[in-house]
């Protein structure tokens, strides 16, 4: 927490900073037209903003929602797993599924959800120990591996979602778009203000702003505000939602 308080007062001080030096550097003008056009550039810009953030918030919204698909498709493999395992009488087997399981859950109590990716191959290991099995004998048995097979699967493209979800980014070209207006709207901020000292401190005001949404669109947009440890958390936190019976625990 302590570095993040750090990280966001640097920021806004070279903000501050660059937007003041800017101030200082520039003659205004005081252009009739000038007043007009800052409203309406900061105007679109405004809505760019909202418009991209948006887009930002409702992809990370997916990514939980992908996240919590991926914990109840693991809890469902468990179950129906085990109920498989007894009805073929195949414990041993049940036994190693369950342990991929819990050493994949496990793994995040060392790796942050930042690292996703690292958990592959331990991921693996889970659909590796159902794909390999192929004694059914019951009927019963055909149905309940239909039913893992199934879920399975499910598990696996929710993993791939939030893979694809973490790493989704706004496009060059929005990014064109918003610099440029962003560009436009400074530069007509910064030459639509008088030369004395307040209407400085006004103009430093509005670049400063603008730049700070920058950096905000930014942030929000490369998942920097996320909230790893709360999907880090999810994970560990679903190793006793499982529903282990006692002698499946160790």
């Amino acid at each position: 927490m302590f570095k993040h308080i750090v990280h966001f007062i640097l920021h806004v001080f070279i903000i501050f900073a660059t937007a003041w030096l800017l101030a200082m550097a520039t003659t205004g003008h005081q252009l009739e037209w000038g007043s007009a056009t800052t409203i309406l550039l900061g105007m679109i810009f405004g809505l760019l903003v909202v418009f991209f953030v948006s887009n930002a918030v409702a992809r990370s919204n997916n990514l939980g929602d992908a996240v919590s698909v991926e914990l109840n498709k693991l809890r469902r493999i468990h179950h129906l797993a085990r109920a498989f395992s007894r009805s073929e009488n195949q414990i041993p087997w049940f036994d190693l599924v369950r342990e991929a399981i819990e050493s994949y859950l496990h793994a995040f109590e060392v790796i942050p959800f930042a690292r996703y990716d690292d958990t592959n191959e331990m991921f693996r290991r889970i659909t590796q120990q159902l794909y390999g099995f192929d004694k059914i004998v019951s009927k019963k048995g055909e149905l309940l591996f239909a039913e893992l097979m199934t879920i399975s699967g499910q598990a696996t493209e929710a993993r791939q979602k939030i893979h694809g979800l973490r790493f989704e980014r706004m496009g060059v070209w929005s990014w064109g778009v918003l610099v440029s207006v962003a560009g436009v709207l400074t530069t007509v901020t910064l030459i639509s203000y008088g030369d004395d000292l307040v209407n400085r401190y006004i103009a430093a005001a509005v670049v400063a702003l603008i730049l700070l949404l920058l950096d905000f669109v930014f942030m929000v947009d490369t998942m920097q505000v996320l909230d790893n440890n709360k999907f880090t958390k999810k994970y560990v936190d679903n190793i006793e939602r499982m529903g282990f019976w006692p002698e499946e625990k160790k």
